[in-house]
Order: C-alpha cells, then sequence, then structure tokens
C-alpha cells in the first residue's frame, strides 16, 4: 500500500462501492480453504447488494469480484487482501498486516486497514545529497527505487557556488515535498546534511553519514531502514502526545459523533483512532449518528472509515494506534485546526 493509491481510492465516490477484505497466508497463492473463504464473502457481498441495486448492476460487480479474485492466480500474498469494485473502479490490494474480515458497502471504498497498511508500509524518501549531485529514493521496508528523470539526480553545473547550490538543493526538495509529503532520511557528509537539516523545513527523519553519490539503492536501504523503524515506533506516541497538547489548547475533539462533523467541516488536522473500532450508524433528522446493526443502504457500515477518508480528502493526517491506547478518549479523538 501506498500513499499515492490510498489518495487515488480516496478521489473515488460511487454508490456502491464494495470492499472485501480477507486474511491470506503470507509468502503463498491462495489455498483452497482461503478461496472458499474468498468465496463466501463474495456471496455476502451479492446477498447485501440485491436489496440495494438493479440486477444487472449487482451481477456485473459480483463478476468483477470473481474476477479479481481469479486474476490472483498463483500470485504470492501478503497478509491479506482488499478487492475493491465499484461501477468505474476494481482492485486488488495485497496488505502488509491482517484484517477483520468483512464486506462494506458505501459510496467510498473502506480506508481503515489501507490506512493501516500504509502506516506499516512506511514510505519515506531518502536523499542523497553532495556538493556535486543528489539523488531521490523513494522506499518501503523491503527496497528504495531511484528517482531518474530529465531533473533527478540533480547536478551541480560548473561555476555554481556552494551557496547557490544549497539554495538549489533546497528548493528541490521543497518542491518534491509539497507535491507528495513524506518522511527523509539525509545521506551525505556532515557539512552537507547540516546546511539541508537547518536551512530546510522539511520533515528529516535521520541522517546517513557518508558521501553516497555512488552507493547502491540496496545498501542505502540498509542503512537507511533502521532510522525508519525508530521513526515508526515512536509514531503512537508522537499521536498521543499530539492529543495531549491539543487538549490543553482546546484544539480538540472525542468520540465518533463530535468527530463526525467535524470531519466533514475540513476542520481536523489529525483523526487518531484505535486500529479494532468500527461502528455502523444511521443518521438522524439532527445530523447525528444513532449506532445500528441494520444493513440498508441509508446505513453507513462503518462510519470510522467514513471519518478516515474525511479527513485525509481534507489533507490531514489520520494515525492507527494500538486498541485501548485511546480508553480515555472514546476509542477515537482529533486535533483540531481551528
Amino acid at each position: 500500500m501506498n500513499r499515492l493509491l490510498l489518495d487515488q481510492l480516496q478521489r473515488m465516490r460511487s454508490y456502491p462501492s464494495v470492499t472485501v477484505l480477507l486474511n491470506t497466508n503470507p509468502g503463498t497463492p491462495l489455498s483452497v480453504e482461503e478461496q472458499a473463504g474468498a468465496a463466501k464473502l463474495i456471496a455476502t457481498a451479492d446477498g447485501r447488494l440485491s436489496d440495494r441495486v438493479e440486477e444487472a448492476q449487482r451481477l456485473e460487480l459480483v463478476e468483477r469480484l470473481k474476477s479479481l479474485l481469479a486474476e490472483r492466480g498463483g500470485q504470492r500474498n501478503g497478509h491479506a487482501l482488499a478487492l475493491c469494485v465499484s461501477p468505474e473502479h476494481r482492485s486488488v490490494i495485497s496488505l502488509g498486516g491482517g484484517v477483520e474480515e468483512r464486506v462494506v458497502i458505501d459510496e467510498t471504498f473502506a480506508t481503515r486497514d489501507l490506512v493501516a497498511d500504509l502506516h506499516r508500509t512506511a514510505a519515506y524518501r531518502v536523499v542523497a545529497v553532495s556538493e556535486s549531485m543528489v539523488r531521490e529514493f523513494l522506499g518501503d521496508r523491503v527496497r528504495i527505487v531511484e528517482e531518474r528523470s530529465d531533473e533527478w539526480p540533480l547536478r551541480r553545473e560548473e561555476g555554481t557556488s556552494i551557496t547557490v547550490w544549497s539554495k538549489i538543493v533546497a528548493e528541490a526538495l521543497s518542491e518534491l515535498d509539497a507535491e507528495y509529503s513524506l518522511p527523509i532520511v539525509v545521506a551525505g557528509v556532515k557539512r552537507t546534511t547540516t546546511r539541508l537539516v537547518d536551512d530546510t523545513a522539511l520533515n528529516i527523519i535521520g541522517v546517513v553519514a557518508g558521501n553516497h553519490d555512488r552507493t547502491n539503492p540496496s545498501d542505502l536501504h540498509t542503512m537507511a531502514w533502521p532510522l525508519v523503524v525508530d521513526w515508526l515506533a515512536s509514531r503512537q506516541d508522537r499521536a498521543l502526545e499530539r492529543l495531549d497538547r491539543a487538549r490543553s489548547s482546546k484544539q480538540y475533539a472525542s468520540g465518533v459523533d463530535e468527530i463526525w462533523s467535524l470531519a466533514g467541516e475540513g476542520r481536523i488536522d489529525l483523526v487518531v483512532v484505535e486500529n479494532g473500532f468500527s461502528m455502523s450508524a444511521r443518521i438522524d433528522e439532527q445530523g447525528h449518528l444513532q449506532p445500528t446493526d441494520e444493513d440498508h443502504r441509508e446505513v453507513t457500515d462503518d462510519v470510522v472509515d467514513e471519518i478516515l477518508e474525511a479527513v485525509l480528502r481534507y489533507d490531514g493526517e489520520a494515525a492507527i494506534v494500538d486498541n485501548g491506547a485511546l480508553d480515555s478518549h472514546g476509542r477515537i479523538a482529533a486535533v483540531l485546526r481551528y
């Protein structure tokens, strides 16, 4: 899972958007038992669609789900799969962690497990900077890949002073960050990395010492990944600390009903939710959530997913934390922009 794919799915709004989530055995193709379990989930989706859409559309969506499953064929899987189909879209996503197996039918695709997987995948950027060139890499927990284009690697032209070169580097990286913001590991000798850390507002999470103009991506990944792991380990603590500071400054909200309305207004900068928290609900005439177990088109299958989608749509952040971490916050809480 990566942020670009999540952003793409977040922008899609079409009823019915069907998400089927199922667990798989990592490193192996779907077993006979897993295929049977997937077929049962698809049958559940079929039954629920029968009361919500016309028969022709139901048949088309169910066939799309079956085709996605068949296309996995002998492919090796991660810990889970998300099958996503709508009248306009179809995709299958391999996830790096287990899920609560379920079917979600709504105007958007279910996002909770995708957000959690994005956190596990830990997409980050490695920038190898020197006084002669800058290389830029995108990475996850498995590898990093170097950006190769007309612009990258960035090379210092003859006669360019160090002051001007430093400004060019800072501006180029700031443009990258504005386009697609990621935590950054900087690789380089101390004098060049210090300038970059001091002269930019980039989210730099660690530094790998040495000149890396010629270091291969595999070695850079080996050196950078432990820094990313340390950063990941502190992410939950940082999210909880931000909640505490927001509560003190009165830029805080908790409870699913309050956060639901604030998310729709674009007021949430960070939403923090426990991994196992979900709620299906109907919206009453006053705009409040009324929890229900009904299976009906007017019922939102999981309002927590809806909240996450709204926050990300308004360029906010989402953090998935351990169950029990938000006992004092009603299992979901938020840092407000205003």
